[in-house]
């Protein structure tokens, strides 16, 4: 069996020791391991020969490795060593923070083959995969707005800090969204912060949407009408106490098969955009569901 291991050397918590660890733990349960990293640019490539992929990283890395997959049209089980700042999938889907155990656990699911696979349909957006989320207002302009120095050395309170910062220009955003449900009905959102939420998980354990998983063939769209300060902090405070923010009266929620985003104006259409915590280069127009999907190898615990 061919393990192709790869990480991300740009996560604010890579450590080369627990990579070594890592590899050496595959290595003990019989696996031969090919070691390569992923690329900003996407431009990596998933061995052909190998049966297994395992990335050691976070969500943004996941993305990308996501994406070489199915621009090279291969079928192979996945699995997520929990080494970025958030860690959105590796939660949902159990995986391990310890190398050791991770490994014996993989390698027990991998050997139980379809009874240890979770299909993701996989969801896109202007036609490029993403695995977890992305959002539009205050959480975009912390993420765009970071020290990734400072995300080195302290994760994800980075953008905790970054939120603070925002308080003093606070944006005023305006979306008209375009929410196909999956039963085909079209609904009109006016939004001034919204978050496309496909995995059960948010900025650590927080959830948005408790019925969004990774299973779904279905993302959710949670929607704020107004996204002031007090509103958010109040959405905010929400979801903290583990309550489904769309008992707010601002707050809409609605499951989904596909989603157009059209900004009112020019700071809007300018404004930052994230993606599985990362920030994106243009504001995105068309999230949808596809008929492709993801394999992930799950773990069989001890």
């Amino acid at each position: 069996m061919i393990v192709q291991l790869l990480h991300n050397p740009a996560s604010g918590t890579y450590d080369g020791f627990r990579l070594d660890v890592l590899s050496r733990a595959f290595q003990a349960c019989g696996a031969i391991v090919r070691q390569g990293q992923t690329e900003r640019n996407g431009q990596f490539e998933i061995l052909p020969e190998c049966d297994l992929v395992c990335l050691s990283g976070g969500d943004g890395a996941l993305r990308l490795v996501v994406a070489s997959i199915v621009r090279a049209k291969l079928s192979k089980p996945l699995c997520v060593f929990p080494a970025g700042t958030a860690n959105l999938v590796a939660k949902e889907l159990g995986y391990s923070g310890d190398p050791e155990i991770f490994a014996r656990e993989i390698m027990a699911g991998f050997l139980e083959k379809k009874a240890a696979r979770l299909i993701a349909p996989l969801i896109t957006s202007d036609d490029q995969p993403f695995v977890a989320c992305l959002s539009a207002g205050p959480d975009g302009l912390a993420v765009a707005g970071h020290s990734p120095a400072l995300k080195k050395r302290i994760g994800g309170p980075a953008y905790a800090w970054s939120m603070v910062r925002l308080l003093g220009h606070w944006p005023k955003l305006r979306y008209n969204l375009v929410v196909e449900a999956p039963d085909g009905r079209i609904d009109h959102l006016s939004s001034s912060a919204f978050y496309v939420v496909k995995a059960h998980h948010y900025a650590g354990r927080w959830t948005l949407a408790p019925e969004a998983s990774l299973a779904s063939d279905r993302f959710h769209v949670v929607s704020l009408t107004s996204a002031r300060r007090r509103d958010f902090f109040r959405f905010i405070a929400q979801v903290a106490l583990g309550h489904d923010p769309a008992r707010l009266d601002f707050v809409q929620s609605l499951a989904a098969r596909s989603l157009t985003i059209i900004a009112e104006d020019e700071p809007s259409r300018q404004a930052a955009f994230q993606v599985d915590g990362d920030t994106l280069a243009t504001q995105p127009q068309d999230i949808r569901m596809t008929k492709r999907a993801i394999t992930y190898c799950l773990p069989i615990q001890e």
